[in-house]
């Protein structure tokens, strides 16, 4: 049987008219300068087309499902089925289920391990993994603004004679949450760093502001 090699990403994109070569010189230009950026998000950076036809022509291209992922779209809890920081190492959003299937865009679905690992993560919870293509800047963007939500976890209230108690308690009750092996409090020169080792690998959960440091210590200490 003959096996045709696929051609690249943007020549395939200007046979279908999606975008035009010159659209294509420009990305290619700025990924010299920016290695690390795949073709489909400069073009998507460049707007040289409508987004949502250049997902679904690239996902039509690799063989998977693209879609333009927007906040709108995302109707489930992303810490139901695993941790911001495993979002972000493996930059992946869940964003619907329904009927035992659970729909996953990734920002890359050539990497075969990282997706092995969500649909690992999510077949333990008894789901089984759809998964779709989407930019990768807009997959950051939306991990950015939960982990702000993430972060607000550690806001403590205003009240003067609580304040050191609710915030230990919210570094270690989001730890547990977070399953992390070890937390992290680490005073710094203009603040506090919050991190958590979860599976292995240390993850910068919050920063708080230097005047609350004499007050977590003092707590740590008479606590533990």
């Amino acid at each position: 049987m003959e096996v045709r090699k696929r051609q690249p990403i943007g020549v395939e994109l200007v046979k279908r008219g999606i975008v035009k070569e010159k659209d294509i010189e420009n990305a290619l230009q700025y990924q010299k300068e920016h290695p690390d950026r795949k073709i489909g998000d400069i073009l998507y950076q460049l707007d040289v087309c409508e987004p949502n036809i250049l997902i679904e022509a690239i996902g039509d291209i690799i063989g998977e499902k693209g879609i333009l992922l927007t906040s709108n779209r995302i109707k489930v809890k992303l810490t139901d089925y695993f941790s911001i920081d495993i979002a972000k190492k493996n930059k992946v959003v869940p964003f619907e289920v329904n009927a035992g299937k659970i729909k996953v865009c990734f920002a890359n679905t050539v990497n075969i391990k990282n997706m092995n690992t969500i649909k690992l993560l999510l077949l333990n919870k008894g789901l089984v993994m759809e998964s779709y293509i989407t930019f990768e800047s807009d997959i950051d963007r939306i991990l950015k603004s939960m982990e702000g939500e993430v972060t607000a976890d550690f806001e403590v209230s205003s009240e003067k004679n609580d304040t050191a108690i609710t915030l230990v308690d919210s570094i270690i009750k989001t730890g547990i949450k977070r399953r992390a092996s070890d937390i992290h409090i680490e005073p710094m020169a203009g603040e506090i760093r919050v991190r958590y080792r979860i599976d292995g690998e240390l993850f910068t959960a919050a920063k708080i502001k230097k005047e609350k440091q004499q007050q977590i210590i003092r707590k740590i200490k008479s606590h533990f």
